[in-house]
């Protein structure tokens, strides 16, 4: 009878130990935000007309390999999107320690050509959130480009299918492009999507309750108060990259550990 019940305690033990230990991990990412990295154009301007905050936010291929060896020089660890939104909800899930999320938008066939060769040399993995309506289209990437990024450490996630301003347009428009993007992606390539980044950054309550209810698992804001935990992964924030050398240059991140 001893033995039992000196067992039971052991389990009960265990199992509180587990639970504290995973709860710390989920107040660590409360704690410590883990910055989220947004890319536009990477290289020389594309051919089509850019709007002003994709020019603004164009980085050169040189700093683009100057920030990915900043971060592999200052110990960073980079991790896709879809890994930091499903930390979120697994409460075990260990992240590595100075994790970052590099993320690109729009699906530019310059990041293909010039941001990817990088990324393979860093071995780092990152996130394409992808407009479904620009694929195969001028400046844009391909499918086979899109298939290849797919089979090779990156992950692929949805930047709507037309790029419309999510807070404008009426309730069966932004269910469409919500979840037309993500079908469309997901025939096309064999996958699962489940991260979504707004167009422009626009998002309201209205655009969270939509991107729940077509299955996405969470979706990437843009700049604003920090605030990324379970209760926002519907609005988790980002940061702009602009060409410079260092990665964190516009100071609108939070203090890391």
């Amino acid at each position: 009878m001893k033995f039992f019940l000196n067992f039971f305690l052991v389990i009960i033990f265990i199992t509180l130990t587990h639970k504290v230990s995973a709860f710390s991990s989920v107040s660590n990412l409360k704690k410590y935000e883990i910055p989220v990295l947004v890319y536009h154009s990477i290289g020389s301007a594309p051919k089509i007309k850019e709007t002003k905050m994709q020019t603004n936010y164009r980085v050169t291929t040189e700093n683009f390999e100057k920030q990915m060896q900043y971060l592999k020089d200052n110990d960073y660890h980079p991790i896709t999107f879809k890994k930091y939104v499903n930390s979120f909800k697994n409460y075990v899930m260990v992240l590595p320690s100075r994790a970052v999320v590099i993320s690109f938008d729009d699906g530019w066939k310059n990041q293909f050509d010039n941001a990817v060769p990088i990324l393979e040399k860093y071995n780092f993995p990152a996130t394409f959130f992808i407009v479904s309506d620009y694929v195969n289209y001028k400046a844009y990437m391909s499918w086979d480009d899109l298939k290849y990024l797919a089979t090779h450490n990156f992950e692929i996630g949805s930047h709507t299918k037309g790029h419309q301003m999510l807070t404008k347009v009426d309730s069966n428009l932004l269910v469409y492009e919500l979840s037309e993007s993500k079908k469309i992606l997901e025939e096309k390539l064999g996958l699962k999507i489940t991260t979504l980044a707004y167009p422009n950054y626009k998002e309201n309550e209205i655009v969270h309750n939509s991107v729940k209810s077509v299955g996405y698992f969470g979706a990437r804001g843009g700049w604003g108060n920090f605030k990324n935990d379970i209760d926002h992964i519907y609005e988790l924030k980002s940061q702009e990259v602009v060409s410079n050398p260092n990665p964190f240059s516009q100071k609108r991140l939070p203090d890391l550990p």
